[in-house]
């Protein structure tokens, strides 16, 4: 084929926010009703705060009509066909388009200032309509169901397979977990046995961290450690040893500015050595069979949205046939409406490596239709001319 399969890790989606009143259970109507006018204001404000709110706007100028492809289906695939886009992994939206799912069940899923039940509620009502969504373009979209975990694993399991039989492809879970166990203790293994025995992959993305006091140097307080907490987990389930007593149980952690990640495994390594430094702190290995970087290579992948030179240049230190490319539509730190440009920075990087990075990977993560994928790609796909390169 002439053209490369094209799947972009990291794509968002969501209702306008009135509009989840629809999917969300009746009996938490007036539920809705009274919180909805403060969830627009707490967006707002978050929007003020994190110094995007001007930004924002500048850059939706004379773009608006492509943005409603966060939730107009048809406008989505325009969107994603003129980017050479042949499927998508959609997680819930946000910040950007005002639209994320109500009683705080978005990206951030804190575990904290909530109710549990109205958190569930609302994960469960953008849960029905991803359904919805992915339904009308089935072998495009890859849904991304909402499960709060932490409050209660024993409906975790039963909204996970309730995804399943809808489609879906994958969870994602919170990844701060407050007051509640962190995610290698025993009450959360009944969901890692449902995620292994159906395939779904279970996700963090980054974004949710701690409370900040909104004074000087807030933002570079964040920036610095966003990557830190949607990456805990990762190594939270490799030193617990639940890759190891769940050997088919994947996880991906999804715009994590994957160039810090060659560090974390090397410390992760080094940790796990036998070292005179860590001699006396006793036998913390003996339930792992293998080492941390084998469990990442095995059970690990990184959605690799935004990859910029930086992240390429250490492709071989993460794996290439762990990380998985990304567009982060629409978000204005992403690559669209700007994709072909950006896709220049992979310019001579052999096909082998660009087809896993590219597609292939996403495709063994999340279990996809090859057959059905590669008829779009020839269609829509960039031409592997556009990369100038070529092998023997």
């Amino acid at each position: 084929m002439d053209r490369y399969l094209m799947i972009s890790s990291d794509g968002h989606a969501g209702l306008q926010p009135q509009h989840y009143r629809d999917y969300v259970d009746a009996r938490y109507h007036d539920a809705f009703d009274a919180a909805l006018a403060e969830q627009i204001a707490v967006t707002d404000d978050n929007a003020r705060k994190f110094f995007v709110k001007d930004f924002n706007e500048r850059w939706r100028q004379g773009i608006e009509q492509k943005l409603t492809g966060a939730w107009d289906s048809d406008q989505r695939l325009e969107v994603i066909d003129a980017d050479g886009v042949v499927g998508e992994v959609l997680f819930p939206d946000g910040i950007t388009e005002m639209n994320a799912p109500p009683f705080g069940a978005g990206l951030g899923l804190k575990p904290w200032g909530v109710e549990p039940e109205l958190q569930w509620a609302g994960a469960r009502a953008h849960n029905r309509w991803l359904a919805d969504f992915c339904s009308l373009a089935p072998e495009r979209r890859i849904g991304i169901a909402i499960v709060p975990a932490l409050y209660d694993v024993d409906a975790a399991v039963e909204e996970t397979h309730r995804a399943h039989q809808a489609g879906m492809r994958g969870i994602l879970i919170p990844a701060l977990w407050g007051d509640y166990p962190a995610y290698h203790h025993p009450r959360y293994e009944p969901l890692w046995a449902a995620c292994q025995d159906l395939g779904m992959v279970v996700h963090t993305h980054s974004g949710p961290t701690p409370d900040y006091e909104d004074l000087p140097g807030m933002m570079g307080i964040y920036l610095t450690e966003f990557v830190f907490w949607a990456a805990r987990p990762l190594w939270v389930l490799i030193f617990g040893g639940v890759f190891e007593r769940f050997p088919r149980l994947k996880f991906a952690v999804t715009e994590v500015s994957e160039f810090h990640l060659p560090a974390m495994l090397e410390l992760m390594e080094i940790r796990a050595s036998k070292k005179h430094t860590s001699g006396k702190l006793g036998n913390f290995r003996e339930h792992l069979s293998m080492e941390p970087s084998e469990y990442f290579a095995r059970n690990c992948w990184i959605g690799a949205s935004l990859l910029d030179p930086l992240g390429i240049s250490r492709r071989h230190q993460i794996g290439v046939g762990n990380m998985m490319w990304g567009t982060d539509y629409p978000h204005p730190e992403g690559l669209w409406p700007n994709t072909a440009a950006r896709l220049q920075d992979f310019k001579g990087l052999p096909p082998s490596e660009l087809e896993p990075l590219f597609g292939l990977n996403a495709v063994e993560c999340y279990g996809l239709d090859l057959d059905a994928l590669l008829p779009i790609a020839k269609r829509i796909g960039p031409p592997r001319s556009l990369f100038g390169t070529a092998e023997a």
